[in-house]
């Protein structure tokens, strides 16, 4: 940092040691800063928090771009997928499972591990009585040769071969046994069958870095257990995953569901980034967004930029108002390297210093970041601290690189002068400046433009009600039992406890309204077609819904008639479709047009083939926004188990959900209670948009602060410049408004030039960004006005108060000063 010498210092005293030297630069340099205290708080400031900033967001990229990298052999694992039909989208299949897969006979493959992901709330553990509802997978043998997750206890080789064994992770065996060793301890799993395993491993939480995670691993040889869930593989050296797709494309065609189906392969380490957002998540807790990292580094790097003008700006301010403090000390016979050598003591302390700041700082926001973020990284303090001390060298070694050269090329007799730029080269801080702030402008335009767009999707009309409705599972799966009695039984009583609850349901005033199905904002995808239309199977949306749906949801038929209760039965053979669906395949009878679905219609012959179309409902959007409403296929399907929908009487909240849970106690004895509201699920689509958002106000924020420093270190420099030429005017008859208007004239053409060079970028950076939306906000011309007026308000009242103190100041003592 180049921060004046005290004109109190001569040349270095005494005996020329090094040890001498060193404590003449540092008592110096603590000299310096003490006189500097506006300079060498700005520079602290702005170096702070631009490291801070970057610091913050380059862990967090870090995590996304490292994903999954702690597996030795990464690049080597592929998941095998399957597509119905060539039009259909390839979604994860266990080939094992469904083609008789064996690994073993490709000479290419080294193993293949098949997994099953259970989500939190669906397998209930039990133990000493208290239930527990983790997040977990089965697994078969090969689960840890295929991937690196660390074993704490137990032995890899077998683990997973043993059908009562189980291996929980250090977090969740905390929260069941505390401190006591869980090794060979009971847990009794409840899920269709009820079974007690006993724990033969430990094993380290995943990662941050993670996108699969559990808090438990069962083998896969239970009963139970049945979903596809997904097979990896896990190739040799020299695999070519091009020429083993071609080879294992027609695999499926001896299963009758799969007769045109095509199997393939996506590498392992693609699919966080790039594989498709419905296959992922069924095996996959976390994925990603490549758009979301790229916007990071571009305001990473816009942060980086502001601060380096900032810093610059900051330093040769301090050189010109100094410099002949500076040359009465060479004429004293300093020389100039230790000159030198005394900035270079400065800007080392400022590093260590403002990098011990930062990390104390980094420590105490991370966890508010890791909240906002939903990751929880957890980097080591040294690695923090490397961090910040290297992105606080290359921004004071670059930010000086200028002001050094200069300040080094100079004659003594120019330092005498009291000025080392001149004026036309100090207007490269007003340059500078425009730019900190068009840089500014951009991102308060971005910001505001991404919260008028977030609104927009909160608040538009989806075309179905979604205030105040309940989802819940309020009955359980029944237990398998290998006696056909207590199957009847159990059978019996169910069918009793789910007459009860409906008949609680529809007996209260404070509930408006029930059905059973799915959320219409959560479909889940199948492969459909027509019995008229040349195309083939495409992978399409489709709800399961009972006949009340119409009237829960305030749908509108279009065309026909909705399920009625009594005339249409549980998994018969009608279907209703959306407009969308109509349109998509070309339907112009419904009355004469079959929908036929590539599972469920394959052994069905001749004309009655696939079900029939009873009706058309107008279109409404259970997807995100940024695709307008898409082919949905809805079939009824009434079960015990599913997941029950109710709406609530408004000013009723409370009281409802005390009574569902009280619904829901009553079957479930000791479970904690799952319930969402419609409303949050719908938010929850777009909690993407909200981080961006929230991203964009809080750097918004933090760019108009470095700015602001900057500019108030402008005007101080220029007021102090300039004093003289108040105190005259002042005798002369001028005024405090007339004053001010001098000194902030220049500040408001610096933002307007900025304001001018910002709008056109921001428009076509948020234009482009809302084409990603079928539905969108306008790009109105107030957003651009409001940006200049907040970013002109934040100039003023940055400049404004040293501008008024040198209006109001007595002009005898201005000329005095002089």
């Amino acid at each position: 940092m180049l921060l004046i010498a005290s004109p109190h210092s001569g040349g270095l005293e005494g005996d020329q040691t090094p040890y001498n030297m060193l404590k003449h630069y540092l008592r110096q340099s603590f000299r310096n800063f003490k006189s500097n205290k506006l300079i060498f708080g700005g520079s602290i400031f702005t170096a702070s928090l631009c490291a801070l900033c970057i610091s913050l967001l380059f862990a967090y990229v870090h995590n996304e771009l490292t994903m999954d990298n702690f597996h030795k052999r990464e690049k080597d694992i592929y998941l095998i997928t399957t597509q119905a039909s060539p039009e259909s989208q390839a979604v994860l299949n266990s080939a094992s499972l469904f083609f008789d897969f064996n690994y073993k006979k490709h000479p290419e493959l080294e193993n293949l591990v098949h997994i099953q992901k259970y989500e939190e709330g669906e397998i209930k553990f039990i133990v000493d009585e208290k239930i527990y509802l983790p997040e977990g997978l089965i697994a078969d043998s090969s689960f840890f040769t295929v991937f690196d997750f660390e074993l704490m206890a137990g032995r890899k080789d077998g683990i997973l071969s043993d059908p009562a064994a189980m291996i929980i992770t250090d977090k969740l065996a905390q929260k069941i046994f505390g401190s006591e060793n869980p090794m060979g301890k009971f847990i009794t799993i409840d899920y269709y069958i009820e079974k007690t395993f006993t724990i033969k491993g430990i094993v380290k939480t995943p990662p941050a870095n993670s996108s699969i995670t559990f808090d438990f691993i069962l083998p896969t040889q239970n009963d139970g257990f049945f979903r596809s869930g997904a097979d990896f593989i896990l190739a040799k050296k020299g695999f070519n995953p091009v020429q083993f797709s071609e080879k294992i494309k027609d695999i499926g065609h001896s299963h009758p569901q799969f007769k045109n189906s095509i199997t393939g392969l996506i590498p392992f380490n693609d699919i966080y980034f790039d594989g498709d957002e419905v296959s992922r998540k069924f095996i996959f807790s976390r994925t990603g967004d490549k758009k979301s990292v790229y916007i990071l580094f571009v305001i990473m790097g816009m942060v980086f930029f502001i601060s380096l003008l900032n810093f610059s700006n900051l330093q040769i301010i301090n050189i010109n108002s100094s410099i002949k403090n500076i040359g009465i000390n060479r004429i004293s016979g300093a020389e100039t390297k230790h000159v030198f050598y005394q900035k270079i003591t400065e800007f080392i302390i400022l590093i260590l210093f403002s990098a011990l700041l930062i990390t104390a700082a980094f420590l105490w926001v991370l966890p508010m970041f890791n909240n906002f973020t939903g990751v929880k990284l957890s980097p080591r303090i040294w690695e923090i601290f490397i961090v910040n001390l290297s992105i606080l060298f290359v921004l004071v070694s670059v930010a000086l690189i200028y002001p050094t050269y200069v300040f080094l090329r100079i004659p003594i007799s120019n330092n005498l002068k009291n000025q080392v730029f001149s004026d036309t080269k100090l207007a490269g801080r007003k340059v500078s400046a425009t730019l900190q702030f068009a840089l500014s402008f951009i991102l308060l335009i971005a910001s505001i433009v991404v919260v008028k767009q977030l609104d927009l999707m909160l608040n538009k009309d989806l075309g179905f009600t979604s205030s105040n409705i309940v989802r819940i599972k309020l009955l359980r799966d029944l237990h398998r039992t290998e006696s056909e009695e207590e199957w009847e039984i159990l059978v019996k009583k169910a069918k009793s406890n789910y007459q009860y609850v409906n008949d609680a349901l529809a007996n209260q005033s404070f509930i408006k309204n029930f059905s059973q199905g799915q959320s219409p904002i959560n479909p889940f995808e199948m492969p459909w077609k027509t019995n008229h239309n040349q195309k083939d199977y495409s992978t399409q949306n489709g709800l399961s819904v009972t006949p009340h749906y119409l009237s829960l949801f305030g749908l509108s038929i279009a065309e026909g008639r909705f399920f009625e209760k009594g005339r249409d039965k549980s998994r018969g053979k009608q279907v209703i479709i959306n407009q969308a669906a109509k349109k998509f395949w070309g339907i112009e009878d419904i009355t004469k047009t079959r929908m036929l679905n590539k599972y469920w219609s394959s052994h069905d012959k001749g004309s009655d083939a696939g079900f029939e179309i009873i009706g058309v409902v107008k279109d409404f959007n259970s997807e995100h926004l940024s695709v307008s409403p898409q082919p949905l296929v809805m079939f009824y399907f009434e079960d015990r188990d599913a997941d029950y929908l109710i709406e609530i009487e408004s000013g009723s909240e409370e009281r409802g959900i005390a009574f569902i849970r009280d619904l829901f106690e009553k079957f479930n004895p000791g479970e904690p209670v799952h319930y969402s509201l419609l409303s949050d699920e719908i938010e929850a689509l777009y909690q993407k948009e909200k981080r961006l958002s929230e991203i964009y106000i809080l750097f918004t924020v933090i760019t108009f602060l470095i700015s602001a420093s900057g500019l108030f270190a402008i005007a101080l420099y220029d007021t102090r410049k300039r004093t003289k030429e108040i105190g005259i005017r002042k005798v002369n008859g001028a005024t405090i408004s007339e004053i001010l208007l001098l000194l902030n004239r220049d500040f408001v053409k610096w933002v307007a030039i900025a304001f001018v060079i910002a709008t056109p970028i921001a428009w076509y950076a948020m234009h482009r960004w809302l084409q990603n939306f079928a539905y969108k906000t306008e790009l109105s011309w107030w957003i651009f006005v409001l940006a200049g007026l907040l970013a002109l308000g934040v100039a003023l009242i940055t400049v404004s108060w040293q501008s008024w103190r040198a209006a109001t100041r007595n002009p005898v003592e201005a000329l005095r000063y002089e």
